[in-house]
């Protein structure tokens, strides 16, 4: 049985998709949200990427690698309370904007305490950085569900993201051309540039805010959650499988995407910006194709399991070829396969979710898919010091599939609760 269909959906003539997918890719606000996401995103991975490999070099530690990637994690987790309520506010923009202004400055940090060799320093403003990602990456979603609406929601879900991935493999491309050309210093500077241009986009867009459902009460964190997923199956695979591809996937390529391109392909500092370039056209091409292939269909009851096991079985063909060209190209369909999985998930959370609860669940699933990121990264940086890259990907592989079949056993024998509420979103049915 099908997934309750998004509004439009089904009924949409071709000549209607394409003037919609016209209007919004002319869109002024969606071409912002995508500028903002594009430049940001370019830098962050730039310094990432150049840091990680830096200590790996340097330090010839894998797990020292990975850190780089899971310190900045860590605080969304610890503070989603925070998030959640910086996010809630009336002043988003104003928010957006301080956050990204402050990510300039943590960036420009570390370049400098990287320079002078201080890494205790360096970890900690990536700490702070990572609390100001969270409250932006969620911000970005609560920008795409209010400045959007009807058959354009459903497109920009799946779209508006894919800048995010394009500004990585911008970032790797700058990186081919800048590494070993400047300094660490000037890497943290470059960055800081990204995010002050992105702050600059955020100014333009119109301000914002999270609607509140009338007659109701401020409720906590895990009482809202508990309220968006009562009854919505389809809702709940969707964020089951969405912290499955944030946590054990990216985890992984957060891991592997610095240690196979030195350790096992002898590369180097460039052989991780070119693994860097052909990721992120991979995440790119996945995200694109999503709103291509669903845009008539709804999700089918079993849509997520197929999609994370087909990912998983290519995470683990990855880990059996040592060859460049044929270790590239399954590298890069490891990661089409994980962005179509991780934008099909995310696109039906924004779309089934209420939109009074959707910071909530935003909040929470990625404070949860966030913490199981950062075990997933530091883990895989560990693993790959004692055990071969092939043993390491069926670990990971079998994580992915044996959740996704226990998700799918527990929502076959637990019966839907009834929903009593009588509002627009508790009138939602639930998916199959």
């Amino acid at each position: 049985m099908s997934a309750r269909p998004t509004e439009g959906a089904t009924d949409e003539t071709a000549p209607d998709a394409a003037a919609a997918r016209r209007a919004l890719f002319t869109s002024r606000r969606f071409l912002v949200l995508w500028a903002a996401m594009l430049v940001s995103s370019a830098g962050t991975f730039f310094l990432l990427l150049t840091a990680s490999s830096w200590l790996l070099t340097e330090g010839g530690s894998g797990l020292g690698a990975a850190a780089v990637f899971g310190f900045q994690w860590i605080l969304p987790v610890v503070l989603v309370g925070v998030v959640r309520k910086v996010c809630e506010g009336p002043r988003l923009r104003r928010t957006v904007v301080y956050a990204e202004l402050g990510g300039a400055a943590v960036s420009l940090a570390i370049g400098v305490f990287l320079g002078a060799d201080l890494i205790v320093a360096v970890l900690g403003c990536f700490l702070v950085r990572g609390l100001l990602e969270g409250i932006t990456k969620t911000a970005r979603v609560v920008y795409a569900r209010q400045l959007f609406d009807g058959p354009d929601l459903k497109l920009a879900s799946y779209t508006f993201n894919n800048s995010y991935y394009l500004g990585s493999a911008a970032g790797g491309v700058l990186g081919s051309l800048l590494v070993g050309e400047v300094s660490v210093v000037t890497a943290g500077a470059i960055d800081a540039v990204t995010f002050t241009l992105s702050a600059c986009c955020y100014r333009w867009l119109p301000a914002v805010s999270v609607p509140r459902a009338e007659g109701t009460t401020r409720r906590g964190l895990p009482a809202q959650v508990r309220a968006a997923l009562s009854g919505r199956r389809g809702l709940i695979r969707a964020v089951v499988y969405l912290v499955l591809a944030v946590g054990v996937f990216q985890g992984f390529h957060s891991a592997a995407r610095t240690v196979v391109p030195v350790r096992v392909l002898g590369q180097g500092e460039s052989g991780v910006m070119n693994l860097q370039i052909v990721a992120g056209i991979a995440l790119v091409l996945g995200a694109v194709t999503v709103p291509v292939v669903l845009r008539r269909t709804t999700a089918r009851t079993y849509q997520g399991l197929a999609l994370n096991g087909l990912t998983a079985a290519v995470l683990f063909l990855v880990c059996l070829t040592a060859q460049p060209w044929s270790l590239y190209a399954a590298y890069f369909g490891f990661l089409f396969l994980f962005e179509f999985a991780f934008t099909a998930a995310q696109g039906e959370v924004v779309q089934k979710c209420p939109a009074t609860d959707l910071v909530a669940l935003t909040s929470f699933t990625n404070a949860l898919g966030t913490g199981l990121l950062i075990v997933c990264t530091l883990l895989a940086g560990a693993l790959f010091d004692v055990l071969a890259l092939s043993t390491v990907g069926l670990l990971y592989a079998a994580l992915a599939v044996a959740a996704g079949i226990a998700l799918e056993v527990f929502l076959k024998t637990r019966p839907v609760p009834v929903r009593q509420a009588k509002t627009p979103a508790a009138q939602e049915v639930s998916a199959a």
